[in-house]
């Protein structure tokens, strides 16, 4: 493992264990076993190395995002949706600490929509995948011209994000079989009001 993937897997630990605020350089430097100079040669300040960590948490939502580009028509709208799911709660509740200490801190969360704005990106991207997804599969009769494909993808989306905070809150792990049950639960939900699967 390369130094600058040393030092941002201690940071995501000492930002874990001690929170943002207390995440002092000199302890992420001890962590990682290198010199607290040795941060300054790969990231440009604590803020800097905090947004790199949070950008790299959610890559498995956004690889299942990707690919829904290619999905339409393809297995069942049900099994692509699932996928998305199984991503989105697994990113979330790994992702949920740190997610949640960027609001504790208004000038890092203002650099970081500075970044997503700057990217063309930001959290509703998220939303208007699964939308365009769904979209696409009304166009080939997969999908009830009914669904309001947006409101699906907040649906779907949105209790993913809040079952990982509910996990977090209370300090319960996400075991398979939880993470399997409460995925069946949310698109057996969702499927009793979007129909065609």
């Amino acid at each position: 493992m390369d130094l600058k993937s040393k030092i941002a897997d201690a940071a995501e630990l000492v930002i874990r264990t001690h929170g943002l605020a207390k995440a002092t350089t000199k302890e992420i430097a001890k962590t990682a076993g290198c010199s607290e100079g040795s941060l300054y040669n790969h990231f440009k300040s604590k803020d800097d190395l905090y947004l790199h960590i949070l950008r790299g948490q959610l890559k498995n939502v956004m690889q299942a995002l990707m690919s829904l580009r290619e999905m339409s028509g393809k297995e069942t709208v049900r099994s692509n949706l699932e996928k998305v799911a199984r991503a989105g709660v697994s990113d979330y509740y790994q992702s949920m600490p740190l997610i949640s200490s960027i609001f504790s801190e208004p000038g890092l969360l203002a650099q970081h929509r500075e970044g997503f704005t700057a990217r063309n990106e930001g959290p509703h991207r998220a939303n208007e995948a699964v939308e365009s997804y769904l979209l696409e599969e009304q166009k080939l009769g997969r999908l009830s011209e009914h669904v309001n494909p947006r409101s699906a993808a907040d649906m779907l989306l949105g209790s993913c994000f809040q079952y990982a905070f509910q996990l977090n809150f209370l300090a319960r792990p996400l075991s398979d079989e939880e993470q399997n049950a409460f995925v069946h639960r949310v698109l057996d939900t969702l499927f009793l009001g979007i129909g065609n699967e």
